[in-house]
């Protein structure tokens, strides 16, 4: 029977079966339905049944199966003819209109599928949300679940609330406000000044030298590779908060580039073996040969310490007092609250008369040990001139007690007695040895004593062994607290490495519980008033839900709060338990929310896309009027682009969208890539977002996503990308040479880094990013039963080979030939988004692996970068550049789904994506990128409602 025959009667069928009449009484629309299944099975057969009918299957594909209603519902068909894909450039072509009558067709007879009606608050939307509402900045996305979902975007509406998620959202909510409403009242501002850093390994103590006031630091990796960090000692965040951080520095050296010093917070450590998170605060810029004050501001937990680690690779384990960061001093500052009396205050009870005492900082005075804190002090046995018992008091174990040994050995028992005269609890002693000399006279052994008169001792409540190979604090907690008023730490055995009975301690201090005493700043409201409560109850209620509020709706959330105030009679407390019913509401949590007109939820989705919050006033006021008309909507979508709260949009949009949020999950080999380093890793993704931005912010035509002559650098990233004479780690606008192999998110080394292993490429990989992310093309899942290509460019066979032998697989050819040849463009690109022309081997090294900037690799086989789309051959990057630049309504019409999908949290159905089609313009230069933003959005927010 004619094929064309066939499927005309499957249409038929399939058209009975849905409608539920028979042929003769089909309307008259359904007549016209009927007539375009005819024309478009006619198309089908002209184009497209040559090579995919029930016998041939070209890429393992049956035409066929499109009429079948268990089968696909066209959308690999309806995507490669949007995107010019079929038929093959090589075969006879469907002019345009024929090719829009099989678009139309193909987008009306897809089933619909049930999207879910609502969409529940991301995390990060959650947080900006609360900042924005209560006027504070405060992260806590860490502490709430990961929004993952089934596609690309944390939006996904099929991501459920789940019980761990509503949990930590409540938990988040109470710790947001007590942050912004403190139950106790603001810290007292502090002052800290430090030039002091906590001991670290002699390995590396020998990159820190005294230089006139304060520090010289030099730059050195830990022999495991890790950038190995100095800790400042003597401040301690009392709270958490936001800290000014003032570095008194200067450049040392008669080089050309700045030297970076990063700094960090974290868990102070002792040595690289046990390392503990650190987490990037900034980055200091030194080109100024006088010590200038540098400020950074950051926020700060208790227990952690701030850090620093200056790179220059002309400073590398320097040792001479000629080069390095030279820094005075370090100022701290906080927890700051920026205006007074705060902006939480002024924000949310404007126009209520409060009381608020003055606010000032207090320089804090540096204790260098506990014992001192609580009043002690203590003696000796004996001790040898320049090495006095105050050196176990000094914060250090470069400097030490020892007991004498010249002119005479002092005879054993050797001990240290502290005193405790005020009998404070202490629960026990920490210890550190000496981190320098030869280790003579470290202790081994010791035991504790107790007495009341530093006469009777009795007999010893714990006897130990200290860890002689570890400098770090060792603590020795007693069996239980005591309040005695003398403590004996009794040497009973130290290393002698002559026979003389001698013993040298580092650092010997208390161990106490004793609660830290933080004085704070109190601000009461001094209305009374349940008007001015439910005035300040329904203004933050009517933020949140982005709509005007009824008495009857506001009455939950204001009787939580009047219970609190009749029960407590505090006004501020009583509009915290209002605040949290409101946050934790499912008004809140879930979109679309009860909006009181139509404009409200434009004004609430708008924001949720733009900001990752709710909606200002501005909004507000232009919903309230219901003056939401497309020009509105296009203005307003202008003006929040140019805010700052759209970097959040930016952020959020490349960490998902470019899958840069797996940017930090493998971490390139040191072996292979030892120059890649926290500084540069700091950097890649910010040159991303910032180019990104950029495009957003000129509305510059879409073919930039490819390729452009400049892109954001700064010294570090010049450095990696081979460009001379960009100093300091400013970010800036940077323009490209003709010849020069970057421009463009394709050849930026985020995207490349995160599109590899850590330490071979993959073309697969690369190639499958590139084809769906920028190029738009339509891939299928790999089958189950077919094993993965590890890349290993120090095999006899090459890569390229290797795929070759798998291409020759029927199931894998159809999608590698989609796949393949973008990544092999991209193969001049290493694993960290360097050039190369040669591959890297790995070399094998002796023994434990030690840190070496020269690696441990060689060089292997060149590079192939040549590849061939379609018809079309290229020879580099350059070549697949050229490729993609020609068909740019391709690249704009993957762009405007990826961006649609991140705002409506599905994927667009086929009739939505012809929509989105239409809207992109025929010329390159007049497609741009905010005005395909605008139009997606006016689309979903105006068309969608219709």
């Amino acid at each position: 029977m004619n094929l064309f025959l066939t499927l005309r009667r499957r249409v038929i069928l399939y058209l009975i079966t849905i409608s539920g009449l028979s042929v003769s009484f089909l309307s008259d629309s359904q007549s016209k339905v009927t007539l375009l299944e005819e024309e478009s099975i006619g198309l089908l057969e002209q184009y497209c049944l040559d090579c995919h009918d029930e016998e041939t299957k070209k890429g393992n594909f049956d035409l066929s199966d499109l009429l079948d209603e268990e089968g696909h519902d066209g959308s690999l068909i309806f995507e490669n003819l949007i995107t010019g894909r079929m038929p093959p450039a090589d075969k006879k072509q469907p002019s345009s209109t024929q090719r829009r009558t099989l678009l139309d067709w193909l987008s009306k007879r897809q089933n619909s599928k049930a999207i879910n009606s609502y969409q529940r608050i991301s995390r990060h939307e959650f947080v900006h949300s609360l900042n924005d509402l209560l006027g504070v900045k405060l992260d806590l996305t860490g502490n709430i679940p990961e929004d993952r979902g089934t596609h690309d975007f944390d939006s996904d509406r099929k991501i459920l609330l789940t019980k761990e998620m509503l949990s930590s959202y409540f938990s988040a909510a109470d710790e947001m406000l007590e942050f912004a409403l403190p139950e106790k009242g603001f810290p007292q501002e502090r002052i800290w000044v430090t030039n002091k850093i906590k001991d670290s390994h002699d390995t590396y103590n020998i990159y820190t030298r005294n230089y006139q006031e304060g520090l010289l630091f030099s730059w050195t990796r830990a022999n495991n590779g890790n950038n190995y960090s100095f800790f400042y000692d003597n401040f301690d965040p009392p709270v958490k908060g936001w800290y000014e951080l003032t570095f008194d520095a200067k450049k040392l050296g008669n080089f050309e580039e700045d030297i970076s010093v990063l700094v960090f917070s974290g868990k102070y450590y002792f040595a690289d073996d046990r390392p503990q998170p650190q987490r990037l605060l900034d980055v200091i810029s030194l080109s100024n040969k006088e010590v200038k004050s540098h400020t950074i501001r950051a926020f700060l937990h208790p227990g952690e310490n701030v850090s620093v680690h200056c790179y220059s690779k002309h400073t590398f384990r320097k040792k001479k007092a000629d080069q390095g960061a030279y820094i005075k001093q370090l100022k701290a500052r906080g927890p700051l609250v920026d205006d007074w009396p705060p902006r939480t205050y002024q924000k949310i009870f404007k126009g209520l008369d409060m009381n608020f005492p003055p606010r000032k900082s207090i320089k804090t005075s540096i204790l260098q040990t506990k014992l001192k804190a609580i009043g002690g002090s203590l003696s000796v046995s004996s001790y040898q001139v320049g090495m006095e018992k105050e050196k176990m008091q000094d914060g250090s174990n470069r400097t030490f007690w020892h007991s004498q040994f010249s002119p005479t050995v002092a005879k054993a028992p050797h001990f240290v007695v502290l005193k405790n005269p005020a009998k404070k609890e202490i629960n026990g002693l920490s210890y550190s040895k000496w981190s320098g000399g030869n280790g003579n006279g470290q202790v081994k052994s010791y035991s504790i004593y107790l007495s009341d008169d530093a006469q009777s001792w009795g007999d010893p409540i714990l006897k130990g062994k200290v860890d002689i190979t570890r400098s770090y604090e060792q603590p020795i907690l007693f069996p239980k607290k005591t309040k005695k008023e003398y403590i004996k730490f009794l040497v009973t055995d130290a290393v002698s490495l002559d026979g003389k009975s001698i013993a040298s301690i580092g650092k010997l201090d208390v161990i106490t519980s004793l609660p830290q005493a933080i004085s704070t700043s109190e601000i009461s409201l001094l209305s009374r008033s349940k008007k001015d409560l439910k005035k300040v109850i329904r203004h933050f209620a009517e933020r949140a839900f982005s709509s005007d509020i009824s008495e009857e709706e506001l009455s939950p959330y204001y009787n939580v709060s009047l219970n609190s105030f009749k029960e407590l009679e505090d006004f501020v407390i009583a509009a915290r338990a209002g605040f949290k019913a409101i946050i934790c509401s499912h008004r809140f949590l879930l979109a679309p929310g009860e909006h009181s007109n139509k404009s409200y939820k434009i004004a609430s989705d708008l924001s949720r896309v733009l900001w990752l919050s709710v909606p200002d006033q501005e909004l507000l006021n232009l919903s309230r009027m219901e003056k939401f008309t497309t020009q509105t909507l296009t203005e307003q979508i202008n003006r929040m682009l140019k805010d700052e709260k759209s970097l959040r949009m930016i952020h959020s949009f490349c960490s998902q969208w470019l899958n840069l949020r797996s940017f930090n999950k493998v971490n390139p080999s040191l072996k292979l890539y030892p120059n890649y380093n926290d500084l540069l890793n700091h950097y890649l993704p910010i040159e991303t977002e910032k180019y990104l931005n950029h495009l957003i912010q000129e509305n510059l035509p879409i073919s930039y996503l490819i390729d452009s002559d400049f892109s954001f650098l700064n010294q570090r990233l010049a450095q990696h990308y081979g460009i001379a004479v960009i100093i300091g780690q400013k970010m800036r606008k940077v323009s490209f040479s003709p010849e020069a192999p970057r421009g463009g998110l394709l050849t930026m080394g985020s995207v490349l880094k995160v599109t590899a292993d850590g330490f071979d490429t993959s073309p697969i990989l690369r190639g499958a990013w590139v084809s769906k992310n920028i190029a738009g093309n339509t891939l299928s899942p790999p089958p189950e039963n077919i094993t993965a290509i590890e890349p290993e460019h120090g095999q006899a066979t090459t890569l390229r080979e290797q795929i070759e032998q798998h291409k020759e697989k029927k199931t894998c050819y159809a999608c590698h030939k989609s796949i393949d040849p973008y990544g092999f463009a991209l193969e001049n690109f290493d694993a960290t988004g360097q050039w190369r022309t040669k591959y890297r081997v790995k070399k094998p090294h002796n023994g434990t692996f030690q840190f070496r900037l020269e690696g441990y690799y060689h060089l292997g086989g060149e590079v192939d970068a040549s590849g061939k789309i379609a018809t079309h051959k290229f020879n580099d990057v350059f070549g697949l550049k050229k490729i993609l630049l020609s068909d740019h309504r391709k690249v704009a019409y993957n762009f405007t789904k990826k961006f649609f999908e991140y705002a409506n949290g599905y994927k667009p159905d086929l009739k939505e994506r012809l929509q989105l089609f239409k809207l992109i313009p025929e010329n390159g230069k007049e497609c741009r990128i905010k005005d395909l933003i605008t139009k997606v959005l006016v689309y979903s927010l105006r068309e969608g409602e219709e």
